[in-house]
Formats: C-alpha cells, sequence, structure tokens
C-alpha cells in the first residue's frame, strides 16, 4: 500500500481520506506464535463432502448461533447447475482504482457474455475470471472529430471520446461495472479485466460468525506446480459506514476510519519460492485508525496511515495477539495447499474476533489470528459488509515491485533487470501468466458463503443523553449518535479542506465525556474556514424554530466561528456565533433560529488559519433540534426495530427477524429461503424471489421469459401488440398509425436526469440531451424536486440499455403513478442507442417526482437520459 496525495484546493475529504486499500501483509516483524505456520493434511480442506448445504445451527464454545444469511450460489458444489446470474438482492458489481491494481472490473455474467465473462454462477459455485484484455472505463476526453480520439476511439455524438480498445464491438464503459465515488476513481489503459462484488446496502451486519468456502487461482495446475505471479483474490470486510446510504443511516466514514477485515487475501507472487521461501501466501490482515502513538508514522504531522495487524505501516500492534496492551505483534499468514478447497471461519463479537482456516471453531478448532477491540479500534462495533475481488498485479499481486533488493536478475520477480542493487519492478511487471495456455486457471471460485449470530444476542451501543435534551424519552435531536456512542456510524463528521490538512479519529477521552471525536490540524491553510469540521446533510422546514449547541474543548485558548449553513450553492448562512473555547470542556450555545427556505443545511465549525497548525479540537454533544422538542429519529445501536418516533431503524430480510438488541437475526423457522441466481417464484419458505412484468411467465430456474414480446420501438402511444400500450397521447392529440402522437400543441417540459436527487446511481456524459444517468439497478432512486404535476397526462422516459427487461416504476410523493418497461434491447447504454418509454398518468399538485428501479437480472436496468412531462 502506497500513500496517495491529499494535497487538493477545494477538495473534501470524508473523514480525512479519500482512499480505501487492502491491507499489505509483508515484511519483517514480530509474529504472533504459532505450533506451525503450515497447515496440515488435517487443516488443509481435504474434506470428505463439498456439499453447500450447511447447519442452520452451530454451536461454538457452548453458543448457539443461527444462520442469519446465506448464498451458496446455486446449491451443492458440482451438481451440474447451469449458468445464471449472481443475486442483485444480495450483490453490487463495482470499478475503482486503488493498490495499483492493473484490472478494470466489469459487469460481465456468463448467461450473457458466454464467451468473455468475468462472473459466472454455475455448478454449484461463483467463479470471478480474470482475463488479459485492454479497456478504457472511463469517459471524459472531449472531441469533435474521432481523429481526436486516438487508438480504437470514437468521438460520440455527446461531445467524448469513447472507446473499443478490447475490439468486440461494445463500447469499453458500458462493459464495465460503475464506479460509485466512494474511493479513488479507476483509471484508462487497463490491460486485465476482472471480477468484484459487494454487499454493501443489501446484506450488512453487527457481529457473528462468517463461514465461506474457497479456491485459489490456477487451483487445476498438476499438484507440486509453482503457479504464476499476479494474482491477488481477497474476501474482506469494510465498514458500512463507509460508503452511501442505507435507509436513513448517513454513512459516510472513509477508510481507515470505518475498518477493514481481511479475512482472506491471497498473495499469489508469494508461492515463488526464489522469491519467498517461506511462501506465507495465505494473508490475513486488520486495519482501522486510532489515535497515533509515539512512534507510529500517523502520529507525524501529515500522516494518515491506519493501524494494521500487518508489519506495515508499524511492525503490527498490541491488539493483534487477542489484548490491548503489551508488545507490537503482527500476521505473517500461512502456507497452503492452493491446489485444494478450504474454508475460513470469522468469529465476532463486541470484545474482538478471530480468524480460522480449515481447523474451525465449533469443531474446537484454534484461530490463526486474534484480535481485541479495545477503545482504540471501535470502527469494528459497527455494521460491516462482505466484499469478493481477483485481483491481477498492484501492492500485493506483485508483492515487493517498490523496494525488492538484488544482485542480480534472478532474484526480481519475473526476471526483471537488477540496477544499483535494486529491481526494475513495476506493480505489472511480475505478471507472467501464460494466458494462451492457462487463461481459464486465473479465476477464485467461492462454494458458499454463510452469517450466523449468536442466540443470545449482543450488547447494544447506549443512546448518548444529547439525543435527548429533555429527558423525556422520546429522541428529539437531528443529529444521530451525538455522543460518538457508535464511533462514525450515525455521525458524519467530515474533515473539508481549502489548503488545509489534518487527521480525525473517534477517542475515548475518559471523565464524563467518553467517547469524543479528536481533529488535528496538520496545515492551518490561509483562512479560518481552510480546515473545517462539518454536520452534514439535515433537513430543516422553514417556519420552524431550531436550537442548537456543541461542547467543544481545545489543546490551547482560542476563538471558534461555529455556523449552521445550506449544503449547497450559495451556502447561505442562517445562523452564526463566535465561540471562546479553552483547555476544558465548554458548551457552545448558538441563538435560537428560524429558516426561511425548507432546505438541506450543514453545522459547520472553521478551525484553520496559518497561526493553528497543530492545534487539537475534540468535539461531542452536538445538537440541533426543534425548539418544541420535536421526535427526531434515533437508531443508535439497531439496525431494525422502532426508532423512537414511530418509524422503523431497518427491515429484516424475509426469514429473519428482528433481535432485541435491535439485529436481525434468524428467524424461528428453520427455514432459509434460496434466491441464489434467481429473480422469480418461490424462495422455498413460502415467500417470493420477485415476480414478472405482464407478458412475462417465471420459468423452473426462477428466470422471467416472454410469453409474448411487445413492440414499442420508435413508439410513443398505440398498441404494444401484446395487450398493452406504448402510451397515450395528451389532450387534443391522436396517435397516428406509426405509434406517434400528432395535433395539439403541447411542449413537453424535460426534467434531465443527471439534474436529479441519485441513489444508489450516478452521472456521466453520454446522453442525447446532456449527461446520462447509469448504474441505476433495483431500490436505486432519480428523484425531481418541487415538480407540478397538474395538467400532466403522459411521462416519457429516454432510456437505453444493450438487453431487454429493465423496469422503473414512476412514483409521485411516493405513490407509483406509472410504470417503464423496456422491451427491446436498445443496442446500449449511449447515445445514440437510446430510445423513447411512455407511460399515462394521472396526478396533480406539486411534490417529488422519482424513477424507482426494479430489480433486474443483469444489474444495470438501463440508463436514463431524461424524462418529458406532458
Amino acid at each position: 500500500m502506497t500513500q496517495r496525495s491529499r494535497a487538493s484546493s477545494w477538495k473534501q475529504f470524508v473523514v480525512g481520506t479519500g482512499f480505501w486499500a487492502v491491507g499489505v501483509i509483508a515484511g519483517v516483524g514480530c509474529a504472533v506464535a504459532t505450533s506451525d505456520d503450515t497447515l496440515d493434511a488435517a487443516e488443509a480442506g481435504v474434506e470428505a463432502s463439498l456439499e453447500s448445504t450447511g447447519s442452520r445451527t452451530l454451536t461454538i464454545a457452548g453458543q448457539t448461533f443461527g444462520l442469519t444469511w446465506e448464498d451458496d450460489f446455486g446449491g451443492d458444489l458440482n451438481k451440474g447447475q447451469p449458468k445464471s446470474y449472481l443475486n442483485t438482492q444480495y450483490w453490487t458489481k463495482e470499478n475503482l482504482g486503488v493498490n495499483f491494481e492493473q484490472q478494470a472490473y466489469t459487469n460481465r455474467e456468463c448467461p450473457s457474455n458466454p464467451t468473455n465473462w468475468n462472473y459466472c454462477v454455475e455448478n454449484g459455485k461463483l467463479t470471478l475470471l480474470a482475463r488479459k484484455e485492454p479497456l478504457d472505463c472511463v469517459v471524459w476526453k472531449q472531441c469533435t472529430t474521432t481523429s481526436e480520439c486516438g487508438t480504437n476511439g470514437t468521438c460520440a455524438a455527446t461531445g467524448y471520446c469513447v472507446y473499443d480498445q478490447n475490439r468486440n464491438g461494445v463500447y469499453d464503459h458500458e462493459e464495465c461495472a460503475p464506479f460509485n465515488g466512494t474511493a479513488n476513481a479507476p483509471t484508462n489503459g487497463t490491460q486485465y479485466s476482472s471480477g468484484r462484488i459487494k454487499s454493501d446496502e443489501k446484506v450488512e451486519y453487527r457481529y457473528g460468525y462468517i463461514e465461506f468456502r474457497a479456491r485459489m487461482p490456477f487451483a487445476d495446475l498438476p499438484a507440486g506446480a509453482t503457479p504464476p505471479n499476479g494474482m491477488w483474490p481477497a474476501i474482506w470486510m469494510l465498514g458500512a459506514n463507509g460508503t452511501i446510504t442505507n435507509g436513513g443511516r448517513d454513512d459516510s466514514a472513509g477508510w481507515p476510519m470505518n475498518g477493514e477485515i481481511d479475512i482472506m487475501e491471497y498473495t499469489q507472487i508469494k508461492e515463488n519460492k526464489a522469491l519467498y521461501p517461506n511462501n506465507e501466501a495465505m494473508g490475513y490482515n486488520v486495519l482501522w485508525r486510532e489515535l497515533p502513538e509515539a512512534g507510529e508514522l500517523a502520529n507525524n504531522s501529515g500522516g494518515w496511515e491506519p493501524n494494521a495487524c500487518s508489519s506495515w505501516p508499524n511492525n503490527g500492534d498490541a491488539k493483534c495477539d487477542g489484548d490491548v496492551g503489551g508488545a507490537r505483534a503482527t500476521w505473517n499468514g500461512k502456507t497452503i495447499d492452493y491446489h485444494q478447497w478450504h474454508t475460513w471461519g470469522f468469529l465476532w463479537d463486541e470484545n474482538g474476533f478471530k480468524i480460522y482456516i480449515d481447523n474451525l471453531p465449533q469443531n474446537g478448532g484454534q484461530p490463526v489470528g486474534t484480535f481485541t477491540i479495545g477503545d482504540g479500534a471501535t470502527e469494528f462495533r459497527q455494521p460491516m459488509y462482505l466484499i469478493l475481488n481477483n485481483a491481477v498485479g498492484g501492492e500485493l499481486g506483485c508483492l515487493g515491485f517498490k523496494d525488492r533488493a538484488c544482485t542480480s536478475s534472478a532474484q526480481c520477480a519475473n526476471g526483471a533487470a537488477c540496477v544499483s542493487g535494486k529491481c526494475q519492478e513495476t506493480a505489472s511487471s511480475c505478471i507472467n501468466i501464460d494466458w494462451a495456455a492457462h487463461g481459464d486457471k486465473a479465476k477464485l471460485e467461492v462454494d458458499y458463503i454463510r452469517w450466523y449470530h449468536r442466540g443470545s444476542g449482543y450488547p447494544q451501543a447506549a443512546r448518548a443523553a444529547c439525543q435527548d435534551s429533555d429527558n423525556n424519552g422520546v429522541p428529539d435531536n437531528l443529529i444521530r449518535n451525538c455522543g460518538f456512542n457508535e464511533d462514525f456510524t450515525y455521525h458524519r463528521s467530515d474533515l473539508f479542506f481549502d489548503g488545509g490538512a489534518g487527521l480525525t479519529e473517534v477517542i475515548n477521552e475518559g471523565g464524563t465525556h467518553g467517547f469524543v471525536q479528536w481533529v488535528r490540524v496538520d496545515n492551518g491553510g490561509w483562512a479560518t474556514h481552510s480546515v473545517q469540521v462539518r454536520q452534514e446533510g439535515f433537513q430543516l422546514q422553514a417556519g420552524t424554530s431550531y436550537k442548537w449547541k456543541v461542547d467543544l474543548k481545545s489543546n490551547a485558548a482560542r476563538t471558534l466561528p461555529v455556523k449552521i449553513v445550506q449544503a449547497h450553492d450559495p451556502w447561505t448562512v442562517v445562523a452564526s456565533f463566535n465561540c471562546n473555547v479553552g483547555t476544558g470542556w465548554t458548551t457552545c450555545t448558538g441563538p435560537n433560529f428560524t429558516p426561511s427556505a425548507t432546505d438541506t443545511y450543514k453545522f459547520e465549525i472553521s478551525m484553520g488559519g496559518a497561526a493553528y497548525t497543530g492545534a487539537q479540537l475534540y468535539l461531542d454533544d452536538m445538537y440541533i433540534g426543534t425548539t418544541a422538542n420535536a421526535c427526531q429519529p434515533d437508531c443508535t445501536g439497531k439496525l431494525c426495530g422502532g426508532d423512537g418516533c414511530g418509524g422503523t431503524c431497518g427491515a429484516c430480510r424475509t426469514g429473519s427477524t428482528c433481535g432485541s438488541w435491535g439485529q436481525c437475526v434468524a428467524g424461528t423457522s428453520t427455514c432459509t429461503p434460496s434466491c441464489s441466481g434467481k429473480v422469480c417464484g418461490s424462495d422455498g419458505c413460502g415467500g417470493t424471489c420477485g415476480t414478472c412484468g405482464s407478458g412475462q411467465t417465471c420459468s423452473s430456474t426462477g428466470q422471467c421469459t416472454s410469453t409474448c414480446t411487445p413492440s414499442c420501438s420508435g413508439k410513443v402511444c398505440g398498441s404494444d401488440g401484446c395487450g398493452g400500450t406504448c402510451g397515450t397521447c395528451g389532450s387534443g392529440q391522436t396517435c397516428s398509425s406509426t405509434g406517434q402522437c400528432t395535433g395539439g400543441t403541447t411542449t413537453p417540459r424535460r426534467l434531465e436526469a443527471e439534474s436529479a436527487t441519485l441513489t444508489g446511481c450516478f452521472a456521466e456524459a453520454g446522453g442525447d440531451s446532456g449527461g446520462k444517468v447509469v448504474a441505476f439497478e433495483g431500490n436505486d432512486s432519480i428523484c425531481w424536486s418541487n415538480v407540478n404535476m397538474s395538467g400532466i397526462t403522459s411521462a416519457t422516459a429516454h432510456v437505453g440499455a444493450p438487453y431487454s427487461g429493465g423496469q422503473a416504476q414512476l412514483k409521485f410523493n411516493g405513490a407509483v403513478i406509472g410504470t417503464f418497461t423496456l422491451n427491446t434491447a436498445t443496442g446500449g447504454w449511449s447515445s445514440p442507442s437510446l430510445t423513447n418509454l411512455t407511460t399515462s398518468v394521472a396526478t396533480s399538485g406539486t411534490g417529488t417526482l422519482c424513477l424507482a428501479g426494479l430489480t433486474h437480472p443483469n444489474g444495470w436496468i438501463f440508463s436514463v437520459d431524461y424524462l418529458d412531462l406532458k
């Protein structure tokens, strides 16, 4: 892992950083003592059966665990199941650029891409397959002619260059998985493709026992063969407080404050005994942020590095050997037989967690790594989600490429030159895979993943006093988790820099305040706003009176400007005051105020200025609520159940229930719904995996198939040929024989998709009218506010997709008023491959108009350019 530059004027960094990475397990240090770093035959996955069907209950150390969730990827292993899609109720594909990895992550699954897939659910397992092929996923360069676009480039009608570097007739950016903006963006020029999926926003839990079985790349090579260099598969977790938004939760802490747990992280180059004689290729690691200690890199001004159980960056940590004190310990990995299937266990509770390989806890096995949370690693008391990826090259794929010492090229990966005692390697130069002969083996295979929870439950974080200002038992603070009892899960406190720099973390300050937010100013910048702490994203109502306050202390007395500001341009200040803060805690109380406009606002504290480089600030008990103490939902410590105001903190999926401790747990029934690879039909427990649209039926394999193919290509009205309609015309208009509305003088009102509020999707260039919105999936939304629907009789969505079947509902103030269905593939996501879908509407008034995505087996439903109202 390498530090990325963080200096950028007017750049916002979510809680002080803007990148994620899977942690490095390299170098030397004080390793945790184990009896043997090589797994023996009894532990190495040589099992009597590879059946996927697992027990619905387990007993671990005398405690009963029930199965809360699983994906067995089509059933028992090696039973001949046909190709199917990933279950989009569980998984989302993503593309990003981290750790010098050399691949682009695509959206290609085997049912619809039989010759060039990167994801396949087949034969009772999931396969993530890497390929050698060039891809340019990012559309960024403007153009007027194709000659400006270079090799395999085309100047599209949008005025941007698009590419087909792998020359398969599909624009590269349409083959790539979406980038959602929460980590480093992908780059062009990649020479490999692969697969990466995450359960973020779909399957995220706190605590429990996770078990999965997997097999590493090149497992099909002959026994004893040394595999090629370059592959870096991992099954790991990130804090669910680190990405987008799930329900009402604001989950936007950055890495490493969200916490990372690498349960399985395989560095295949370590199988090369000429480079790594100890062959500790099977790694596992933990990365988090806590108050830096003397000697740790993050303790230096400008330092950003995490704490970790690997030798990088601080030679391990005291928490990595099962307690919170004593000497530092490191996790150096294990030697495995990469040809075999292996099973991992991850046992996690409020005190810490343990990682097992093959020798599982329900069988009395001993962990290969033990971690204790203590007060500093509170990231691991938050919900987390799963990530599965199969990377090529990069920090661990080509481990050692930055600093490998040598006396000859024989000591360098893939025979790189040895110059002045250093190997001349890059993040890709170690890759020596014979793609023609063995490219089909560059795959991570996963049999199943299961998540259990302890029947007796787990402790729930206590509600801080600042959630209830009048102490009447009813929460009244708009800022959730105001006392940091749950780290960053419900409390987004960004650091914003304009010429400044700094670091932040939640720490246990002790005394009456307990957990608080700590901020260090590494560069005060040129003005007070050069460093800001900001609580963003809360809505205030026009005409309502509000009160606000925050507890602060500093390492030196100073005056701090505190404001309530509009959270977007023109950044109107609606309330402000200056607070004199000393070295003891001060309650800074602002004047009551009444906003004139209903809008989204932020609570900001400016602490920059050249004189304040090196300053430290502590925050706690941030509060804003109505002067009438109106109820505000509070979900501290909860993922389900009541929010204290008559609403809910989240719903549990079919087959699970909300436990008394605010966590979804296994239901009382022994039945676990099974929808892997299915989009319709029975889930096996009396529920459904989804329903099919008009003119479709559900096949025996759980796929929607057409009984009639509606035809609306180029039509906005008239019959679709299957008993339905392609849309209706407005008042004074008639439908022609070609399906066009004629007569009348109505001019449509256009709502551009890229100007809407987007949830789960994002905008990019490539529409017929400005940009377009892509990565639009089930449960995503595209919403426009303050839309007057009076007199509107029809709505036309301008959309595109390379396959059919995409559906989205049109909702007005939450009520469904129409449905758009793409019955015929348009040939692509971008201009000129876009078409119109029209639905009649009958409503009136002014409010919020939304396109709400319905789940599609391919993930993406269709791109959306604009919505016309007539």
